[in-house]
């Protein structure tokens, strides 16, 4: 099978395309016919060596980790799920491919009202979202959530969901982002480039979530929580905490009792009730250019949307 991955770190152009074996599922997986991927930030760092230091890769190393298609085989212990279902996979690695194998508990269903190319771009950043607001800042409706970076691709998955779960959501970002992030249900928005932020949204908020790079936003996310309040980051904490001693920091790492399978079930009741969307910023072919291109795309901080694969 046709396959996109790379033999050495390096820039986008370490891509190579391979012929690679079917996949071989054990009695937990599926086996899926790809039919649309993300690109996503975290297949950048990969290839670029950011993880080296940390996490050894058997090359060749297929990337990808979100990704739509149809099953085609299922393991022995695999009930829930059947061939020929449509599914949304947080596969972990490998969808770069026309094949993948997946767990069957890192899957969901893809409702079938739910556009394809959609719901390729959801999984990481859905998932992600889910486990921000129901496990690490455990939200309860009627509190006021800030999103530091909420035209991004988990900050506005934290949007729309903190909106579904019955939160006043305060949004900010760029400024040139505002009727983007208002029109994914923020109550109020918040430009760090033209605005003061942490005066306007001063002690504000019960829940303060950094979805920006590199948690470039705690410098006026610290001011906007509350003094008991949580703050929450999905890269690094704040390095200067002294204004709200009290407030509880809490960085976002993934645990093995965060279920995929909880995720996508509430992610699924959200998208039948039309409360759950992903913007996509480009498709791609599934060739070595598009990927090459799409990468790039990613890595230069595509602003317009997910950035999708096509088989």
């Amino acid at each position: 099978m046709k396959a996109f991955g790379f033999n050495q770190y390096g820039d986008a152009n370490v891509m190579e395309e391979l012929e690679m074996p079917m996949p071989t599922i054990s009695a937990n997986e599926v086996l899926v016919k790809n039919e649309a991927f993300a690109i996503n930030a975290f297949d950048v760092a990969v290839r670029s060596g950011r993880f080296k230091n940390s996490v050894t890769l058997l090359f060749p190393t297929i990337l990808g980790t979100d990704a739509v298609g149809r099953i085609t085989a299922v393991g022995n212990n695999v009930s829930d799920y059947h061939i020929g279902d449509e599914i949304i996979a947080h596969a972990g690695t490998g969808t770069y491919a026309e094949y993948f194998k997946v767990s069957s508990a890192n899957i969901g269903l893809r409702p079938a009202e739910y556009d394809r190319n959609e719901a390729a771009g959801l999984p990481l950043s859905g998932v992600t979202a889910y486990n921000v607001l129901v496990h690490i800042a455990q939200v309860r409706p009627s509190q006021t959530i800030v999103v530091l970076g909420a035209a991004g691709g988990v900050g506005s998955m934290i949007v729309q969901m903190a909106k579904a779960l019955g939160l006043y959501v305060i949004g900010t970002d760029v400024n040139t982002a505002k009727e983007t992030v208002l029109k994914l249900g923020a109550n109020e928005f918040g430009a760090y480039d033209t605005e003061h932020v942490g005066q306007k949204f001063n002690s504000v908020a019960d829940i303060v979530v950094d979805a920006t790079n590199g948690g470039t936003g705690a410098k006026a996310g610290v001011p906007i929580v509350k003094p008991r309040g949580i703050y929450v980051s999905l890269t690094t904490l704040p390095n200067d905490t002294t204004q709200k001693p009290d407030a509880s920091y809490r960085q976002m790492i993934p645990k093995k009792d965060y279920l995929d399978s909880d995720a996508f079930a509430a992610i699924s009741l959200m998208i039948r009730n039309n409360q759950l969307h992903v913007s996509i910023g480009k498709m791609e072919s599934f060739t070595l250019s598009g990927i090459r291109n799409g990468q790039n795309l990613v890595s230069n901080g595509n602003p317009e949307g997910k950035v999708i694969v096509t088989l």
